[in-house]
């Protein structure tokens, strides 16, 4: 049995809810993010829901928040995992304006390695920017928030959203949209700026001067926004990016072990509320739609809670839940 406290909220938008929490017998804070099953259903967010859980389930990256378990009542969905409370990328780059080029480089490295791994599952992320993007307390990336990423996807594959500008040409689009809104992120982190606007795609990208973009950031930024998503840096996999010149003092062996030191670490402070689930006054659903989220409950098959590993999908266990002292109480058996 895991005792839950709720002790602190800190971000609450849409259908969802997360808050801190203590996870016992774990060590460190994991984070509860909670889904009103009656929200997501009409909104039709159930397949994107589901392909979040899928995804984190399966992967297991340094710089993807990890997945710790997920379970559910007859009201809500619950995500268990590691609580990253370093800040959104965008809410620094709101602050400062704009990134140096040793940042940008940093946190670009880690990014690539985070997409390297999903592409790896066939997963397409699609949806990379500053506010999917976290730090955490030691200023290393965090990868988040998986519900529009694209599940089994082939090389040969195409899917269609509103990001590249393949679509534009109604070409649909394949594992190299992410290698476009990766070029994307670090103009943007570079120079404070989108390098479009409006989803115009096809005008002549503006660079700043030398000190702001620097040849090899430039080179890096005119091959990853290549409009031909075939003459696209990256079209041959994550290797032709890794090897680009912008990157050359990268060591990528010790990057995937989170041996370099960040050169920013963020403020880090709690706000203590009184702990408090919320209430669910939505009509109950039927079993029909309760069906829907068959095999939602996840347990990540390693021994303890603070590791990253694992990627074996969750044996059959039932799962309670129970409010009692100030505690989210949940029976695992």
């Amino acid at each position: 049995m895991y005792l839950f406290p709720l002790p602190h909220v800190f971000t609450s938008r849409n259908a969802h809810q997360r808050r801190e929490v203590d996870l016992r017998p774990a060590t460190a804070f994991p984070a509860l993010k909670t889904i009103r099953e009656a929200k997501i259903i009409p909104r039709a967010l159930v397949a994107h829901t589901l392909a979040e859980r899928s995804v984190l389930a399966q992967i297991s990256n340094p710089f993807i928040v990890p997945l710790k378990f997920t379970f559910q009542s007859p009201e809500k969905l619950y995500f268990v995992l590691a609580f990253v409370n370093g800040g959104e990328v965008f809410h620094h780059l709101s602050k400062e304006g704009r990134f140096d080029v040793n940042r940008c480089r940093f946190y670009t490295a880690e990014l690539l390695c985070a997409l390297e791994c999903l592409h790896g599952f066939n997963v397409i992320y699609r949806d990379l920017k500053p506010e999917n993007i976290l730090l955490d307390y030691q200023g290393h990336i965090a990868l988040c928030d998986f519900g529009l990423c694209k599940l089994e996807m082939k090389d040969h594959d195409r899917t269609n959203t509103f990001c590249a500008p393949e679509l534009l040409l109604e070409q649909g689009y394949s594992k190299t949209v992410d290698w476009w809104t990766l070029g994307v992120l670090l103009y943007e982190m570079l120079t404070g700026l989108p390098p479009f606007y409006d989803e115009v795609t096809n005008e002549i990208i503006s660079f700043p001067g030398y000190d702001v973009v620097p040849p090899a950031a430039k080179d890096l930024l005119t091959k990853l926004l290549n409009r031909n998503p075939a003459e696209r840096l990256g079209a041959s996999g994550a290797a032709e990016i890794k090897s680009h010149p912008f990157f050359h003092s990268i060591d990528w062996r010790k990057l995937l072990q989170r041996k370099y030191e960040p050169a920013f670490k963020p403020n880090v402070v709690f706000h203590i509320e009184p702990p408090q689930d919320s209430q669910v006054d939505d009509p109950v659903l039927s079993q029909t739609m309760q069906n829907q989220f068959v095999g939602f409950s996840y347990n990540r098959p390693v021994a303890g809670l603070n590791d990253a590993g694992g990627s074996i999908k969750d044996p059959s266990y039932l799962m309670g839940y129970g409010k009692e002292l100030g505690l989210l109480r949940v029976w695992i058996t």
